[in-house]
């Protein structure tokens, strides 16, 4: 009886866990298609990335937590932090449970029953890749203070494919690598996951002393448990699953077929149910963003143009958006239309309801974010 009560939490943990995933990289398309229709209002695919936090977290430290690059808000480096807490807490389990990226990787997977298994040296060499992305972006970051690697962004090419123009213009370089991880997570899971992604590199380091593992008790080695991992662990002869490559996802505990659970995930050394653990890590996840927007410290787009007008709190000229409209855009910052016009360099005959980023359709080579930065 107790064995097909856990079989049943099993089926449920393992469809509740596609249900949230499918829901969450919804939502994120969602987001992006207003942001960049509906503007400002919604934020852009960079400020509610923690990818964002890492690249800013230089500048953020030079201008002592108020400085930071285009694109990033100060929301997005309390996304960040308490992403890094989570990993701390629960490993990778933002990887493997949340990730919109790493779920759309996974969709791709199930195209293809056939996988590639690199040998063990190349694979090895290969995950270490993500190592050296991860010191390379941290770098860049630092000498340029600005967003570089947006146009090589995959996730960011992604969010724009609802501007065609726009993702060819900005994210040809990044649109590519998109189609190329997605071709490669049909034979290979999870490729960008394993091989290519900084902020799964940063998680997968501090996880080495997380609290959550999946231990193995002794049992019959079918093999199923190695067999289900998008991450190539060989969980089937290990005791426990200290591998930064972790991610926590559960498929492993969730297909074990022994009736005495020898696959279990661990928190301080005492098991919990993958149901419970996805409930737990989702709730806490979800359930924190809300208080932190609540008390205001996750404020991840500028404020509503009425308020700011209301109270006088004018934006500075590095706070303008390329989703604001010149006319917003000058009443923002508080300057007259025909002043910010001359400030921006932008000619009089580009209407005044032109998108800030949409200006270099009317001017060729009109670079708004190079334009606001030199302000």
């Amino acid at each position: 009886m107790n064995n097909l009560t856990n079989k049943n939490s099993n089926i449920i943990a393992k469809y509740l866990r596609w249900i949230i995933l499918g829901f969450i990289l919804g939502g994120s398309m969602l987001i992006h298609f207003l942001h960049l229709f509906a503007g400002q209002r919604f934020p852009s695919v960079h400020a509610i990335c923690p990818l964002g936090g890492l690249e800013n977290l230089w500048t953020w430290i030079a201008g002592a937590g108020r400085g930071n690059i285009q694109k990033i808000t100060s929301g997005t480096m309390t996304l960040f932090f308490f992403t890094l807490v989570l990993a701390l807490i629960f490993g990778r389990a933002f990887c493997g449970n949340i990730c919109p990226f790493g779920t759309l990787q996974e969709l791709f997977g199930k195209f293809s029953k056939k996988k590639i298994q690199l040998s063990g040296k190349i694979d090895n060499a290969a995950r270490f890749f993500k190592y050296l992305v991860l010191i390379f972006v941290t770098i860049m970051a630092w000498i340029t203070a600005t967003l570089w690697i947006s146009p090589y962004d995959p996730w960011g090419a992604f969010a724009h494919i609802w501007r065609g123009k726009e993702l060819f213009h900005e994210y040809a370089a990044g649109f590519i690598i998109l189609l190329i991880v997605l071709a490669a997570s049909v034979f290979i899971n999870r490729f960008s996951c394993k091989y290519l992604c900084p902020a799964g590199a940063v998680y997968g380091i501090i996880s080495k002393i997380s609290p959550a593992r999946i231990k193995r008790n002794d049992c019959s080695q079918c093999g199923q448990c190695s067999a289900v991992c998008p991450m190539n662990i060989d969980v089937a002869r290990i005791k426990t699953v200290k591998s930064a490559e972790c991610i926590v996802c559960n498929q492993c505990t969730i297909s074990c077929k022994s009736k005495t659970n020898d696959i279990q995930i661990t928190f301080f050394n005492k098991s919990i149910k993958p149901l419970a653990f996805i409930i737990i890590i989702v709730t806490v996840f979800f359930g924190s963003l809300f208080i932190f927007n609540k008390t205001g410290i996750l404020r991840v787009t500028v404020p509503a143009l009425e308020s700011v007008l209301e109270s006088g709190n004018f934006l500075r000229i590095i706070d303008i958006r390329g989703s604001m409209s010149i006319e917003a855009a000058s009443e923002y910052v508080g300057m007259e239309l025909s002043e910010f016009y001359n400030l921006m360099e932008i000619p009089k005959t580009v209407p005044k309801e032109t998108w800030l980023r949409d200006v270099s359709l009317h001017v060729p080579g009109y670079d708004f974010h190079v334009i606001r930065d030199s302000r």
